[in-house]
Order: C-alpha cells, then sequence, then structure tokens
C-alpha cells in the first residue's frame, strides 16, 4: 500500500527543496515550534496566514500563485524588448513601450491571465473558472512539464511559495516567543518578508560550494524566485488595501524589501526581471513612465521611486 505524505510533510518537504542547504536549520525550527499545518476548505477570497500554533492555507491559494506566477513569468516577453530600447538608447520607457509594436498583444494576453487571477479570487472553487487552456494545471512533478520555460517557471514558483511559507513559520515564531508582548502587526509583517529573504538567501553560497553550482546562478534563482513571490502576494492584495494598515505595511515597502538591496552585479538578468514586474505592476494602476535609465538595476530604481 502507498502511503501518501501528510500536508506537513508535503510543505516541509518544499522548504526543504528550496533551501537545502539549511534542512538542519528547517527541520529545528519544524521541531522547536510544532506548528500545524492545517488545509482549509476554499470558498470565497484566498486562505494564507499564521497563528502561533499553525500555518492555515488553501488549495485554491496555491492555484493563485501557480497561475499568476506564470503570468509574471511571462512579463519578461511582454516588457523586456521595450526595457532594453529604453536602457539602450536614452528614450523614455514609456516612449520605448510605444514604439515595441508587439507589446500590446503580449500585454493584453498577460492582462488577460491576471484578469483570471482575480476571478480566481472570487471563485468558491478552482473548478468554477476556466484555466488557461495554455497553462499547465499545478504540479510539483518537474518531468511531467515536457516544455522547458514551464519547467524553469515551476522553478520559481516554488521558490516564491516557499518564501510564502518561511513568511508564515516567521509569524508562527514570533506569536510563539512573544505572546505576552506582540510586536505590531504592520512591524511583524515586514520582519516576516526580511527574515524570509535573509534565509533564502544567505547561505546560497554554500549550497553553490555543496552541489558544484556557480555561486551567481543560485543567488539570481532565489532572487527571481522571492521577486516573483512579491508579484503574487501585491495580485492576491485588494487595491484599496496595497496603500497599507495597522495590519499590513505599504505593499511599495514590501516589494522593495523583496526586491532591492540584493547583492547581485548590474548586469544579472535578475535586475530585467524584477523590472519588467515593477512595469506590469505600474501599467496596471496606468502610470505614465517618463523615466530614463541606462541599465535594469537603474530602472528598478526610478520604478520604486514612482512606486512610492
Amino acid at each position: 500500500m502507498i502511503t501518501q505524505p501528510s500536508d506537513k510533510t508535503i510543505v516541509l518537504d518544499l522548504l526543504r527543496c528550496a533551501t537545502p542547504e539549511r534542512d538542519g536549520e528547517i527541520c529545528r525550527l519544524w521541531t522547536r515550534y510544532g506548528q500545524d499545518i492545517e488545509v482549509a476548505e476554499s470558498g470565497s477570497g484566498l486562505t494564507m496566514n499564521a497563528t502561533d500554533k499553525r500555518i492555515r492555507f488553501d488549495t485554491k491559494t496555491i492555484d493563485f500563485c501557480w497561475l499568476v506566477g506564470f503570468a509574471f513569468w511571462k512579463s519578461l516577453e511582454v516588457y523586456g524588448p521595450a526595457l532594453e530600447l529604453a536602457t539602450g538608447t536614452g528614450t523614455t520607457l514609456e516612449k520605448a513601450l510605444v514604439i515595441d509594436e508587439q507589446r500590446a498583444l503580449y500585454e493584453a494576453d498577460f492582462k488577460q491571465r491576471i484578469s483570471i487571477g482575480q476571478l480566481l479570487i472570487a471563485a468558491q472553487r478552482t473548478a468554477d473558472i476556466s484555466w488557461p487552456e495554455d497553462l499547465p494545471e499545478p504540479t510539483t512533478y518537474f518531468d511531467s512539464l515536457q516544455d522547458v520555460q514551464d519547467q524553469a517557471t515551476l522553478d520559481l514558483v516554488g521558490m516564491a511559495l516557499a518564501f510564502t511559507f518561511f513568511h508564515e513559520l516567521r509569524h508562527v515564531m514570533f506569536r510563539f516567543e512573544n505572546r505576552d508582548a506582540p510586536l505590531p502587526r504592520d512591524e511583524e509583517e515586514m520582519a516576516c518578508d526580511t527574515w524570509a529573504r535573509a534565509f533564502m538567501t544567505e547561505k546560497a553560497a554554500e549550497y553553490a560550494r555543496i552541489h558544484g553550482r556557480e555561486y551567481v546562478e543560485v543567488a539570481q534563482m532565489r532572487a527571481m524566485g522571492i521577486a516573483l513571490a512579491g508579484a503574487i502576494i501585491h495580485a492576491m492584495t485588494a487595491p484599496h488595501n496595497r496603500w497599507g494598515s495597522a495590519d499590513y505595511p505599504p505593499l511599495s515597502e514590501r516589494l522593495k524589501a523583496m526586491i532591492d538591496g540584493h547583492t547581485l552585479a548590474e548586469t544579472s538578468w535578475f535586475w530585467t526581471f524584477a523590472a519588467c514586474i515593477l512595469i506590469a505592476l505600474l501599467r496596471q494602476q496606468h502610470v505614465k513612465l517618463e523615466i530614463t535609465a541606462s541599465t535594469a538595476k537603474e530602472l528598478v530604481d526610478e520604478l520604486f521611486n514612482v512606486l512610492g
């Protein structure tokens, strides 16, 4: 008889696969805090939260992360050409977007996928929406995806999900340790983002050394996964909540904590990906991007200034 892994084991395996070099630390945290993993029944809205005793989510939220994660990977082909034109010629990003004749078609497809994500949030279950025909359904099996781009995106979505669960694990830790004197909710939220990012990146060099990989390649992949997590969080947050509240800091601050400050070289592909994500977010808000930059990294800095 084949024994199916428990929900707790599945989440634990995700975290261990995302950061193998911290396997022992993850297992010790898992044992010390003893949090349960609770899979809630799907319904309208999304579920991903934590208390001092458990992490709770629903499968529809995982489907949402998959759908939106694949959509934002496409932002590279939507906005990459205009980004290259703007940084290569000194023209404004807004003008470069207008010059790129193919952009409108790709952008319409991208926006449609994001709108399907919003329909998924409102739906009672994933089966209630029309899943994009060319989008593979959620899977953890790398070999089941035939397309190389889909395989690469699966890696990034896995990293984004790991970041989200590390974030929730830090909530468990905070609330377990500070029951009598909890942090202000917005400060705790930002601290969880910062901790999750550090946990996934600080020992990337150790993983690269042990497995014979280039450090830059590993660090870049993890940074891209964290940036993708930021885009997913933005997509799952209602527009009126993006400015922040007593419970949550402004989304712009959270995105900056996830994306900015990586020590990758200015030539790293990460900055191009991060810039395309930020362009996508600002285009959804109908913001004119009358900015110039000579590198993708400089463009990321300018886009954050516009994002606020």
